[in-house]
């Protein structure tokens, strides 16, 4: 018969979503959140480089030690500086010279010349970036952790939706 409809009720099951794929689902978000998490902090990391927030001050280095290995296992790299050195009475809070040391220097700076430094915001001081290739890549770095952060996100949201989803079909319905 031309429009007529079958009453029947058929069974009503849902497709559940393994427990790999829960797992890989849920690894995904946290590997997506830690990754959120590295491009924040180098974003915070850029704007006291670049001597964009924190206190700015000018220092004259007195002394500097290496505080990393200056070579890798390959062979070569640069040491890691720790400097010391004194802010001038103009620059420190409260007058008087003022005693600070700054990580992270990449290669000695000339002793009593003065260095442009910066505070950030966890309370370190570091060297503020003078090269124009410094400083574009210290300002593109927060991009890489945060394009794969992306990257993960997008696949837990869509392997989310596509559980959900899952969930409200009925086993044997057309999707």
């Amino acid at each position: 018969m031309v429009g007529s409809y079958d009453w029947t009720v058929s069974k009503q099951t849902t497709v559940r979503m393994g427990r790999k794929q829960v797992l890989g689902t849920v690894l995904c978000g946290v590997i997506a959140l830690s990754l959120f998490g590295v491009a924040v902090y180098l974003a915070v990391s850029t704007l006291g480089r670049l001597g964009l927030v924190g206190h700015q001050v000018t220092m004259r280095v007195t002394d500097c030690e290496a505080s990393a290995p200056a070579t890798t296992s390959r062979g070569g790299g640069h040491p890691d500086l720790d400097c010391k050195g004194f802010v001038d009475p103009a620059q420190a809070s409260g007058g008087g010279i003022r005693r600070i040391t700054a990580t992270g220097f990449s290669s000695a700076p000339v002793f009593g010349a003065p260095v442009e430094v910066a505070k950030e915001p966890w309370g370190s001081w570091v060297p503020v970036d003078q090269g124009g290739w410094n400083r574009l890549g210290r300002a593109l770095s927060p991009l890489i952790p945060l394009a794969f952060a992306g990257w993960f996100a997008k696949a837990t949201v869509t392997a989310y939706r596509a559980w959900r989803n899952s969930r409200r079909l009925h086993a044997g319905s057309a999707a």
